[in-house]
């Protein structure tokens, strides 16, 4: 091969490269979420079901909310508990868990409120906590709960 012949080639070469590196940066800045600086831009995308994420920093623990993308009609949004801070709600032993909650197009929420619309071991863990609380009041107030029950 001469050495106009292999210069073409190396040009080819480095011109694909260069053309494949371009369209790799435009599709990662085209389909990255938005990190939502505070919860009305979150909301907002989720409205409109865009990938975007927002980390909701609240007294008893941080949240990071993730909206992947519509599927099936509804918006697929996952929470992860990132980190434990105060109270008697015994999260911590959950931190790096998850869940997937659903919502309907068009509806904005704290996706951590509903479990309903949620599934996934995160779920699990908080009703879990739910359940306990639940026992330890009944215990707690049997008495009350027996009498309150012999009135009606």
């Amino acid at each position: 091969m001469d050495i106009k012949k292999k210069n073409k080639v190396a040009m080819l070469v480095i011109l694909s490269l260069a053309l494949a590196i371009a369209f790799a940066v435009l599709l990662y800045f085209t389909f990255r979420p938005e990190k939502c600086e505070n919860f009305e831009c979150f909301q907002q995308n989720m409205i409109e079901c865009k990938p975007a994420f927002f980390i909701n920093e609240e007294t008893q623990a941080a949240w990071n909310y993730e909206i992947k993308g519509k599927k099936n009609g509804e918006c697929e949004i996952e929470v992860t508990l990132l980190l434990a801070k105060e109270g008697e709600l015994g999260i911590d032993r959950f931190e790096g868990n998850s869940m997937i909650c659903f919502y309907p197009e068009g509806v904005s929420a704290y996706p951590d409120k509903d479990l309903a619309l949620c599934h996934g071991r995160l779920k699990e863990d908080l009703q879990g906590i739910i359940i306990e609380k639940l026992h330890t009041y009944v215990l707690e107030n049997l008495g009350e709960i027996k009498e309150g029950l012999g009135r009606i």
